[in-house]
């Protein structure tokens, strides 16, 4: 990018720059005329000097055109004006006044906002800009910026100078123009005025920007302080629970509030400094009113100076002091943004770049060809060796096997491979051509990688497995008309230097994947599940999905009727008694005592058990049935009970599991509630917030699951008749909080597993829950809703960094999308993922028949699951060994005899 900031800003915008400047131009006689205006209200219509010598009237608005000596000489006459009397030459010329000060107020509206937009655009320029050349940067590059950091300059430091970049021309121009025009104005008046008026603005101009410096310097230490804290605590973030585990929170609290205090007495200093040359500037412009009306009243006393010019000489100062406040203001931020620009372009612009686009699309590989491999190695920034020297030659398409501990050359030679890592020295040649000259768009074509690092993206599963296929520009060209919003946002983005490409658009590379259209993509995303082993993991996480209101009536049909299926088919099977379905009119034993009392899917946190006391409506029913007590009672036993119970019990043990009622409280809450209740006066009541607790820890309890013997059938009873009038009375601003259970149709908000048993699985009983789901996943391909089932679990949302997806899922989301886009050359770590996996044999032989036709590298670190790939690269910490058969070729120089097996030392 550009390192100097205005010359940047007038590559970018210099058309609406100039456009700016030549209405600030037009704008100077109309500020002029307005300064002259009052000396002739004073001089001529109030103190009558249009009408001396007997003058009955005066001409007003005449306008006379003088030619200059150059054009010729001359006057023309363009508006002869009209005839008026005092009071008429007063209002006239108030008139005209007040027209001049609306004229020149929607001047400075429209240089305003035309500077504001032009800001904005180029501020949404600088961050693109910079995310661009973000996305340029080497694989090592990106992975050695702090994202906080980083983040925080595309977001925050880049806005000062975008609000800038505005008056970058601008602002100078306009001011200069307003502080010249007044001062001009002046001088012509009276030169002795003018005079003083111009030496206080070279004081102002000199001093004031010399006083800043030192603000100027702290205002960079600030800023670099600022980004220093930034990506810290971004740092503390990520190691978040290790530094939790070890105890080291006080540690690093004190890490940030030393930061905290450096940054606070930069900030003081700045301050003090700050206010120091406000007040300096204020008393210069202050000052100079005294001269002129010192001055000037004894100018006027000699009779050397009217009172009209007076009056317009001080009218005229009061708008010469803000443009000069606002220059030597401009010239300051100038200063402070030039730095600012400098220290963040430095930190993007670097010659550790590839090229992004192919320009004349993308060339594939020939069917066949060769890898090779001219002594690469790798060292690390202090010279030690990642990889040793390694020299080799690999026919396409083949098989490798990589073997090697975690840590060794094993991770750097896939890295290499898989073009995530560059700074190695040597030559990685596909076909001739070096790995390292390919742009980004021909790389990600060819080649796909999955390493050991996981980045799963917020979003769902299937976006983070189609990712790799959203490469293909959407057409700009369309039959269809485009909205209003949409056209607009064309345009500005064009204006503003983005790409035009809509992100809601169809990205998908359909031919890069070798599918046709959406339904062939959606049966490859299957195929390569079912290869690695997942597509069940996807269906139990469409089991556990939330039905919504966006399915359609047909499927919700097809959802009740398999709802049938099931249990007909657990009645068939004689596992009848494994659920316990929601009767409307009875007491679900194995739900929590929430569930039978709303009796629905609670579809917003309105209803949740820890605010329910909050709710005055939930509140009116408990009470209605007399509740409250009974609730708060149970509760009380059970914070009593489980506090003995854990009592000397290690964190994270199973009792932990089983005693959890729905409620967010720690043991630690629980301990304070058994203490309050065990001080307890009963004739007093409780407090409203310990009420609330022990109310939540109720309303989780389940008699099979904690076996306290709580429930008793009077209880029971109270609670059906408050389900009752729950649904009976619910207002009408809650109808969109529950979905109440009805076996006729589907329950919105819970899951697809809840709405096909229409009940809860008993406790207690072996093995249920694999039972419950052969039948459910049996009685859900009978009613055709497999699809629907696969569809919602691609659908689940990974959460950041995939910490919502199961551990395997996790690893295999890389893996799916290193398969997904059908690349030529594949590089799979597959170490992990196979370490959690029942079937790793299975899943390496799936593996290799699906890359038929590709050049195909395995990351292994159990060398038996890659024993029959002929040609193998064993790694004892950075060196590599290569075995071969006589079915793999390791360096076509070395002659070798057909099942012979070589073993050759990498050599350099």
């Amino acid at each position: 990018m550009e390192t100097n900031l205005f010359r940047y800003v007038w590559e970018k915008s210099r058309g609406e720059q100039i456009i700016v400047l030549l209405i600030i131009v037009v704008s100077i006689p109309f500020n002029w005329a307005s300064f002259d205006v009052p000396k002739r209200i004073v001089n001529d219509a109030i103190q009558g000097g249009a009408f001396r010598d007997g003058k009955q009237t005066a001409t007003l608005l005449d306008f006379t055109l003088h030619m200059p000596g150059f054009l010729g000489g001359g006057s023309y006459m363009v508006h002869e004006g009209f005839q008026v009397g005092q009071v008429g030459l007063l209002i006239g010329l108030s008139s005209y006044f007040l027209f001049l000060v609306l004229i020149n107020g929607a001047f400075k509206y429209v240089i305003n906002v035309r500077k504001g937009i032009l800001g904005e655009r180029m501020l949404r320029r600088m961050r693109y800009d910079l995310f661009s050349q973000l996305m340029r940067f080497r694989p090592e590059a990106m992975r050695a910026v702090k994202p906080a950091e980083v983040a925080s300059m595309i977001k925050d430091e880049v806005e000062p100078i975008g609000g800038f970049v505005g008056d970058a021309f601008i602002q100078p121009v306009f001011l200069l123009s307003q502080a010249l025009t007044a001062l001009a104005f002046i001088m012509v008046q009276s030169v002795w005025l003018g005079s003083i008026a111009l030496v206080i603005v070279l004081a102002q101009a000199i001093i004031i920007p010399i006083l800043r410096r030192e603000q100027l310097r702290l205002g960079r230490e600030r800023q670099i302080a600022s980004r220093q804290l930034a990506g810290r605590i971004g740092e503390i973030v990520d190691a978040g629970p290790t530094i939790q585990g070890h105890g080291a929170t006080s540690y690093v609290q004190s890490d940030i509030a030393g930061r905290l205090g450096r940054l606070f007495d930069i900030r003081y200093a700045l301050y003090k400094r700050k206010f120091a040359v406000k007040f300096l500037n204020n008393l210069l412009a202050q000052i100079t009113p005294f001269f002129f009306y010192a001055i000037g009243g004894f100018f006027a006393l000699q009779g050397r100076l009217d009172i009209g010019q007076l009056v317009a000489v001080i009218a005229a100062y009061r708008d010469l002091p803000p443009p000069i406040k606002e220059l030597i203001d401009w010239d300051q931020q100038r200063n402070d943004v030039t730095i600012k620009y400098e220290q963040v372009i430095s930190q993007f612009n670097t010659d550790e770049t590839v090229e992004l686009d192919e320009g004349e699309g993308i060339i594939r590989l020939p069917e066949k060809g060769a890898i090779r491999l001219d002594s690469v190695q790798m060292l690390d920034n202090r010279g030690q060796p990642l990889l040793t020297p390694l020299s080799l030659r690999i026919p396409r398409p083949a098989t490798v096997a990589l073997i090697g501990p975690p840590g060794s050359g094993l991770d750097v030679l896939g890295r290499i491979l898989g073009r995530q890592a560059m700074n190695y020295s040597g030559r990685v040649l596909i076909d001739g051509t070096p790995l390292a000259r390919l742009s980004v768009e021909r790389a990600s074509h060819l080649i796909g990688y999955a390493g050991n690092e996981t980045e799963v993206i917020a979003g769902t599963i299937r976006d983070n497995i189609l990712l790799p296929l959203r490469r293909l520009r959407p057409s700009l060209t369309t039959d269809e008309r485009l909205t209003p919003a949409e056209h607009r946002r064309f345009v500005e983005a064009i204006r503003s230097g983005n790409t035009p490409f809509s992100f809601e658009a169809d990205w998908t590379d359909y031919d890069g994947a070798g599918v046709a259209d959406e339904a062939e993509l959606a049966l490859r995303v299957r195929a390569v599940l079912d290869v690695l082993g997942c597509a069940e993991d996807i269906y139990e996480l469409g089991l556990d999905g939330k039905v919504t209101a966006a399915l359609g009536p047909e499927a919700r049909a097809r959802i009740v009727e398999a709802r049938r299926a099931v249990a007909e088919e657990l009645a068939q099977s004689k596992l009848a008694g494994l659920i316990t379905p929601f009767d409307p009119q009875g007491y679900n034993a194995n739900a929590t005592i929430a569930e039978n009392l709303i009796f629905g899917a609670r579809l917003t946190p309105r209803f949740a058990n820890e605010t329910l006391l909050f709710e005055p409506y939930a509140v009116a029913i408990l009470q209605a049935e007399s509740l409250v007590e009974p609730l708060v009672e149970v509760g009380s036993r059970i914070a009593a009970t489980v506090v003995e119970i854990f009592a000397g019990l290690p964190q994270g043990h199973a009792l932990f599991e089983r005693y959890s009622f729905d409620a967010a409280l720690d043991l630690e809450r629980l301990g304070e509630l058994a203490a309050l209740l065990n001080k307890h006066d009963m004739r007093a009541p409780l407090d409203e917030a310990a009420k609330r607790d022990l109310v939540a820890l109720a309303l989780g309890y389940i008699e099979p699951k904690h076996r306290l013997n709580l429930l008793d059938e009077r209880l029971r009873r109270r609670i059906l008749r408050a389900r009752a009038s729950f649904k009976a009375h619910l207002p009408a601003d809650a109808a969109e909080d529950v979905d109440f259970y009805d076996p006729g149709k589907v329950m919105l908000g819970a899951s697809l597993r809840d709405n096909l048993m229409f009940g809860r699985i008993g406790f207690g009983v072996a093995d249920a829950r694999r039972k419950v789901a052969a039948i459910v996943r049996a009685a859900l391909a009978r009613a055709g809703l497999d699809g629907e089932l696969y569809r919602i679990g691609l659908n689940t949302d990974c959460g950041i960094r995939g910490r919502y997806l199961p551990a395997r899922l996790k690893l295999a989301v890389p893996l799916a999308q290193a398969l997904i886009k059908a690349p030529q050359i594949a590089v799979l770590d597959i170490g992990a993922f196979l370490a959690l996996s029942g079937e790793a044999k299975a899943v390496v032989d799936r593996l290799r028949e699906h890359c038929a036709g590709m050049t195909l590298f395995l990351l292994a670190g159990d060398a038996s699951l890659v024993g029959d790939i002929p040609l193998r690269i064993v790694f004892i910490g950075p060196t590599g060994t290569v075995e071969s058969t006589a079915d793999g070729e390791a360096d076509a120089a070395t002659p070798r005899r057909s099942g012979d097996i070589e073993r050759m030392e990498a050599r350099p």
